[in-house]
């Protein structure tokens, strides 16, 4: 058997195995919005430890939040989740640019196709402007076994106490019967 037809049937090997291996992977695009309110009787999220090295510093602070996920942009649109976990403040130097936080949430489905299950996020993020995106680390129910990405853009403050966001959801689960 020549060089060339054993690369071939190497090659061919190869792309067989992994063609089997993503078989019944999808990638799911779940696109909600995020309603958070600042302050208020009815806050969905607050600082809950200051940071332990001075008034003016944000460092080891940290915060919770419990956020609603609808289906648009308005109040009265159906509930689909919430956006439950921590923030810490991580950045230890001055300035916007290393101001740095760390999250970890969970997704909690609590209506439609994907009541009861659960997304895992956790990451990174500098600031607060622009798109933002974290990691989705795992999932349980029908997101068993899940990784991908959650992108988070800021649409509007509704007002001083409230705020949209787009919430976009790129996830990638391993059992086809899950998905």
């Amino acid at each position: 058997m020549s060089s060339i037809c054993s690369l071939l049937l190497v090659l061919l090997a190869v792309a067989a195995s992994s063609a089997a291996g993503d078989a019944g992977n999808k990638l799911k695009h779940i696109h909600l919005y995020m309603h958070e309110t600042f302050s208020g009787a009815n806050a969905t999220e607050g600082a809950i430890l200051p940071s332990p090295f001075g008034a003016n510093a944000t460092f080891g602070s940290v915060a919770v939040f419990d956020d609603e996920l609808r289906t648009g942009l308005s109040r009265d649109s159906p509930l689909v989740a919430r956006y439950q976990g921590i923030i810490v403040a991580t950045g230890v130097a001055e300035g916007p640019a290393s101001q740095g936080h760390l999250t970890v949430a969970s997704i909690l489905f609590v209506a439609g196709e994907y009541a009861g299950s659960a997304l895992s996020l956790e990451g990174p993020f500098v600031g607060f402007q622009g798109t933002l995106e974290r990691s989705i680390v795992g999932g349980n129910g029908k997101f068993r076994m899940a990784r991908g990405y959650y992108l988070l853009k800021l649409l509007n403050l509704t007002s001083p106490l409230t705020a949209v966001s787009e919430a976009d959801f790129y996830v990638l689960t391993c059992d086809p019967s899950y998905m």
